[in-house]
């Protein structure tokens, strides 16, 4: 077991604290709460370990841990099947399509007052495949981006429930709910994983405790408008993309979330290498440039608004596959979300006319400043009152890009290669508006810092490094916080390619990362909820001598994780979980809503399981990718290694 007290040392050592980032006081209590442990009720009962020396013929349960929503539990409820669908042959770059009706049902309350809305996807595949990224929207809107496992011989199958009440008022009306899996299969490429999915809705009527809660009357879409493809900006270049919106003059406040995920050469985009550096290394290396620092910036009419420094999900082929079977990183399954106010610009936006919603990316490259590339949707959440709003921008401090360095050097024969990045930025935006609830103040801004070490040996083959991502944004009315988003997001990455072209080459990593969140925002209007996760992940790959795409045919992997969540209303799930070679060693899951997402069953846990090649992974991880990626950490100093 990965002890906490060195979960702790990694998360907490030597990192420099940024103005706004989560409070200590804010998550004292959630650390407290995972050094006790689980009730001593809970027993873990040991299990035979699933490997292909048992016969097993049942499926690999994998999971992503995540917060239960939380829904009334006195009212009534309905649940409907939305779509299914089997993602193979055909299926890339052609979505799945189906009309969407609200549910009429007696036990669904009225359509629009539900009191929360909830979607369960099941994938389960079988054979072998690369991990696949879907994004499912709602009548153009993007409502859930997510990845899938790299499934197994003999069957995996995962699990996971999103709340999305805040998009209530598109479940209100009729529309077209698109899924793209975009999944090739290729006996050529040996790939043969099909996905087949179920996506449920669970709709809640509204109680005396439970009312509907204050979401946004209307919500446009930031993305492309496709009625046939991924609706999402497919990102390449410094212009971004640009969605046209016309916000009704009744508006009262508007809020922009965004979805934000690296792909292809930027989905490693954290661990890229400053173009500064990338002449000390051979081309054999497979450093990608352009460095490591990213910022999604959202723009009205060209005006910069806000920006996002998202949270870096590393998918279950990422860095080191057996590092994420069964147990995933943080947000593979559900990528978290990020919130920019822009309801100082009303004056500008809802004054009858068209408006440029634009959403992009900065990088540290040049023409363009990022790779290919990334994708990028958003959704302008709008409250609708009874008076025109009208008033002016009073203060407005936004800088192009954020202020960013990059410092380094190397030793004698470029034994061993350093860079350090930094970068922060503060943006204030300030109007004074007159509307329903007359004059008032409406201030949104931003601080953030980031760090970046990167350290090299062996010609880039071996390579360190840490990142620190941290800040809040907060938007406040007449001084009343409306919208805070406090975060620090630490990462460490180890990874070793020495190997790697070896005729039966192989690689491995150790990963260390955590998720550290408070959030309030009006979007979700379910008050502060403040999550943090954990993460220790650490494998290692061995390959076939294939000519080629080669294929992975052993490896080890073991996967700890620490989480909790907790609201301000009281309600709490915190869970101890870990992994390893495909065999569960421990759950411990205790808090309020611990029924709403139990552990793992106790005939399923092994403790001590620890087979290495000679486990499941043996003869059922053929053909999973084993492309090198871009393996460098990033970030502040002080990790306790």
């Amino acid at each position: 077991m990965f002890r906490l007290s060195t979960i702790l040392c990694l998360v907490l050592g030597s990192l420099k604290l940024v103005r706004g980032q989560p409070d200590q006081t804010e998550i004292d209590a959630l650390y407290r709460t995972l050094a006790a442990g689980a009730p001593s009720h809970q027993v873990i009962e040991p299990r035979v370990p699933l490997s292909t020396n048992d016969d097993t013929v049942s499926p690999l349960i994998d999971l992503q841990v995540y917060a239960p929503p939380v829904v009334p539990t006195d009212g009534s409820k309905c649940t409907v099947e939305l779509l299914t669908h089997d993602f193979g042959d055909g299926s890339y770059g052609v979505p799945a399509i189906v009309p969407y009706n609200p549910p009429q049902q007696a036990s669904c309350g009225s359509p629009g007052s539900w009191a929360a809305i909830t979607l369960n996807l099941t994938v389960f595949s079988n054979g072998t495949q690369y991990d696949r990224l879907s994004s499912l929207y709602l009548s153009n809107v993007e409502i859930w981006r997510h990845s899938s496992a790299e499934p197994t011989k003999t069957g995996t199958v995962w699990t996971i429930v999103k709340d999305v009440t805040h998009y209530g008022a598109l479940f209100s009306a009729p529309g077209q709910l698109l899924m793209d899996f975009s999944n090739i299969v290729s006996a050529g490429l040996g790939l043969d994983g099909v996905f087949h999915v179920t996506l449920s809705g669970t709709f809640y009527a509204p109680t005396r405790r439970a009312p509907k809660p204050a979401t946004s009357d209307l919500i446009l879409p930031i993305t492309n408008l496709s009625p046939d493809q991924a609706n999402f900006f497919t990102i390449a270049d410094d212009l971004g993309g640009t969605a046209n919106v016309s916000v009704p003059r009744n508006a009262q406040r508007a809020v922009l979330e965004i979805y934000a995920s690296g792909n292809s050469e930027e989905e490693f985009w954290y661990l890229n290498t400053p173009d500064a550096f990338l002449p000390y290394f051979p081309a054999s290396a497979g450093l990608i440039g352009k460095g490591p620092f990213r910022e999604v910036q959202a723009l009205v009419d060209g005006r910069l608004a806000g920006v996002v420094w998202p949270h870096a999900v590393i998918y279950t082929g990422g860095i080191t596959p057996t590092n994420w079977r069964p147990l995933t990183a943080y947000g593979t399954y559900d990528q978290p979300t990020y919130f920019v106010d822009v309801t100082p610009f009303l004056p500008l936006l809802a004054d009858g006319g068209e408006h440029a919603i634009t959403l992009r990316v900065r990088g540290q490259g040049e023409s363009p400043s990022i790779n290919s590339n990334w994708f990028v949707s958003g959704s302008l959440h709008l409250w609708l009152g009874k008076s025109s709003i009208s008033g002016k921008i009073t203060q407005y401090e936004a800088p192009a890009d954020a202020h960013s360095s990059t410092v380094g050097g190397a030793s004698r024969g470029n034994e061993t290669v350093w860079a350090s990045i930094t970068a922060d930025r503060s943006i204030v935006v300030e109007s004074l508006l007159h509307g329903d609830s007359g004059s008032e103040v409406v201030r949104f801004e931003q601080h953030l810092g980031y760090t970046n070490k990167q350290e090299y040996a062996g010609e880039g083959f071996v390579q360190w490094g840490v990142q620190m991502t941290e800040g809040t944004t907060t938007s406040t009315i007449n001084g009343k916080t409306v919208l805070r988003d406090a975060f620090s997001f630490p990462l460490s990455v180890f990874s070793n390619y020495t190997l790697y072209d070896l005729q039966f080459g192989g690689y491995g990593s150790a990963i260390n990362q955590t998720y550290s969140r408070v959030l309030l925002s009006p979007v979700l209007a379910h008050g502060t909820h403040t999550t943090l996760s954990i993460q220790h992940a650490q494998g290692s790959v061995g390959m076939d001598d294939a000519p080629g795409l080669r294929h992975a045919i052993n490896g080890t992997g073991a996967t700890d994780q620490q989480f909790a969540f907790t609201t301000d209303s009281g309600e709490t799930y915190f869970r101890s979980i870990a992994a390893k070679n495909d065999a569960w060693l421990r759950d411990e899951v205790w808090g309020t809503l611990r029924d709403a997402e139990p552990p793992v069953p106790k005939q399923q846990i092994f403790p001590g399981v620890g087979r290495g090649s000679g486990g499941r992974w043996a003869g059922l991880w053929g053909g999973a990718r084993s492309e090198r990626p871009s393996v460098v950490g990033v970030g502040s100093s002080g990790w306790c290694f």
